[in-house]
């Protein structure tokens, strides 16, 4: 019965040290894996998706079509280990339930995380892109056009945030996918051989009539 008695009263005082010690532990943190896929520029990845027929798909789905359509691959970006953590959500999960043309305001980027949840975000590709502890990838993606993969090359993520919850989760994200907007390049039409030599030609013939004036001004003169 003491022995008991005993066991009791240590029990009241550990729980009483985790009640007094246990805030100044501060909150469990549960760190998720987060990819983000941004519409930064004039035509975003995004916009570019939606254009190309991906805007009816979930943005699990999406993410499974970009590493099957891509070339050259992105499956070293986006693992078969980080969509096997998607696919492992509830059906309930935001990353079933919408669809990428949700997101397709210019300048949106969508963090998709591990912990199935969706977040609107501020982050852009090229901010972190040919920064230290990077790379890029470019690829092109079939039916949409080119696009970049910036990812963390260290243990690192590129960037990372903690919500204020119960339980606070940071998200760290591993990579971007993005598209650079780049104006389209002047064109200069080409002269065809014949033209250039006849404007040769037209050259030849005005720097000569111009000599010859010159020089019928120089006799009148003398």
């Amino acid at each position: 019965m003491q022995r008991l008695r005993g066991v009791s009263v240590l029990a009241g005082i550990l729980l009483c040290l985790f009640g007094v010690v246990g805030p100044l532990w501060g909150p469990v943190i549960v760190s998720n894996t987060t990819f983000v896929l941004s519409n930064e520029g004039n035509n975003g990845l995004i916009t570019e998706l939606v254009n190309g027929g991906w805007g009816s798909g979930n943005l699990y789905q999406v993410l499974v079509d970009i590493v099957r359509e891509t070339n050259p691959s992105v499956s070293g970006v986006l693992t078969p280990a980080f969509l096997q953590a998607l696919q492992s959500c509830p059906p309930s999960s935001q990353i079933f339930t919408t669809t990428l043309s949700s997101y397709s305001s210019p300048g949106t980027a969508i963090a998709i995380s591990t912990d199935c949840t969706v977040q609107t975000v501020s982050i852009s590709g090229a901010t972190y892109s040919g920064q230290a502890g990077t790379t890029t990838l470019a690829t092109n993606i079939s039916g949409v056009g080119p696009a970049n993969f910036t990812y963390s090359t260290t243990s690192s993520p590129l960037t990372s945030w903690t919500t204020t919850v119960v339980v606070d989760p940071t998200y760290g994200v591993f990579a971007i996918g993005w598209t650079s907007s780049q104006a389209a390049p002047t064109v200069v039409p080409a002269l065809s051989p014949f033209a250039a030599i006849l404007l040769a030609v037209a050259l030849c013939a005005a720097a000569i009539y111009l000599m010859r004036r010159r020089r019928a001004g120089f006799d009148m003169k003398s």
